[in-house]
């Protein structure tokens, strides 16, 4: 588990990831790229905590054995700097989404490590969203503030390698585990509270076993 210590690390917190909206552009320097990209297979499971889970491999990871015809997605992780908010940030994306920049960046002839990219997202899904990038040009509209390369000595450089290593195994049996006890009590609390379950004893056979149905997670 990775721990977290002092105020001002846990304010910072929210603000490690940044997320890409529908039509809303976003001007950033990317730390990594070329060589320095990494990618991460993870599963996604909206049951567990986290949601996101990296996968250690389909022969070891419990995820891939519960559910074999689930293959985990290839994840890109790399940092880039966010101007407006002066600090250095997570981006997670798809190979697919990592190609289209690729191909603008070379359409444009930039490159995103030394000069600032407007990158636009369209679409809200999974299946209909799409990425592009053009290059960044100061503009006196709105106010626009002027974008400048920051030095990076007096920038807290974000530390990747806990994005990009594997949850163990044990992990994410826990995480598993963890969910289905909460399935199991919000199932007995709903069974307690719930109406339908006075049973009259009129016309009832105590020799009779009850029958029941038990609800289980898929693993």
């Amino acid at each position: 588990m990775m721990t977290i210590k002092g105020l001002d690390a846990i304010l910072k917190v929210g603000n490690t990831f940044l997320t890409f909206k529908d039509k809303k552009p976003l001007t950033l320097l990317f730390i990594d790229w070329y060589e320095n990209l990494v990618g991460i297979r993870e599963h996604y499971e909206p049951t567990l905590k986290p949601k996101y889970i990296r996968c250690p491999g389909t022969d070891v990871c419990p995820l891939c054995h519960v559910n074999p015809g689930k293959y985990p997605n290839l994840k890109i992780k790399l940092r880039v700097y966010d101007p407006l908010d002066n600090k250095i940030k997570l981006v997670s994306l798809a190979k697919t989404h990592i190609q289209k920049l690729h191909t603008d960046f070379n359409l444009y002839m930039i490159d995103p490590t030394k000069d600032f990219v407007t990158i636009s997202r369209s679409g809200t899904g999974a299946n209909d969203t799409t990425y592009s990038a053009k290059p960044y040009y100061y503009t006196s509209v709105d106010e626009e503030p002027i974008l400048r390369k920051p030095d990076f000595n007096e920038i807290e450089m974000l530390d990747i390698s806990t994005y990009i290593t594997s949850h163990s195994p044990g992990e994410i049996q826990e995480f598993m585990n963890a969910a289905s006890t909460i399935y199991n009590l919000q199932q007995a609390q709903f069974q307690c509270s719930s109406p339908t379950l006075s049973l009259t004893t009129e016309g009832f056979d105590e020799k009779e076993p009850l029958r029941t149905t038990n609800h289980k997670l898929p693993f």
